[in-house]
């Protein structure tokens, strides 16, 4: 009888505490274009690792922040994974369309690697306060992998305005600013190398 009413708690408890169920995972597909992107360098690998995040960010929340000090989060709602596992397999995705370098990869794949590209995540999230605005900002780094010298370093800023503050509308909009984003880095980086 103990072991029982035992398992009926824990019923009970889990069925309590587990939340709203997710609804909805949404992914970003936007990639860099070749638009402006200089020739191909045949020679080089680039290493994209996964880019660092504050925990604010670091996670598979959808964040809007409503005013500058405060980060909330859409419910119900996810991205498809962390947004930084998201943010570098959009990067590598975007280095293979263009075919400006001739290899790209994660962590592990046993690449000879030419090139690393560290990034930080700063902004990603719907600010909602006044004019709903996509905003990304990211700052990156090219280090030459044989010697470890940052060869440079920039931050990427892009805004886009959301037609409203719903998580559709978010996404959308933080789209926009991503392909913006990633077209900027794509050719600063094979300018640089």
């Amino acid at each position: 009888m103990r072991a029982l009413a035992l398992m009926l708690v824990a019923l009970a408890v889990a069925a309590c505490g587990g939340g709203a169920a997710t609804t909805a995972i949404y992914d970003l597909t936007a990639t860099a274009s070749d638009a402006g992107v200089g020739r191909a360098r045949a020679n080089v690998q680039i290493l994209v690792p996964e880019p660092r995040a504050l925990q604010a960010l670091n996670t598979e929340s959808i964040a809007v922040k409503p005013t500058p000090q405060t980060i909330s989060y859409y419910g119900k709602v996810k991205w498809a994974d962390r947004l930084p596992k998201v943010l570098q397999t959009r990067i590598v995705q975007s280095f293979e369309d263009t075919g400006r370098v001739h290899a790209v990869g994660f962590p592990g794949e046993g690449l000879l690697i030419t090139y690393q590209l560290p990034i930080e995540i700063r902004n990603f999230q719907l600010e909602s306060g006044g004019s709903p605005t996509a905003v990304i900002e990211i700052a990156a780094k090219i280090l030459d992998d044989r010697n470890g010298r940052v060869v440079a370093t920039r931050v990427f800023r892009a805004e886009a305005r959301s037609s409203g503050d719903g998580v559709d509308s978010a996404v959308a909009a933080m789209d926009v600013a991503l392909k913006q984003v990633l077209d900027e880095l794509i050719a600063w980086v094979v300018a640089e190398i």
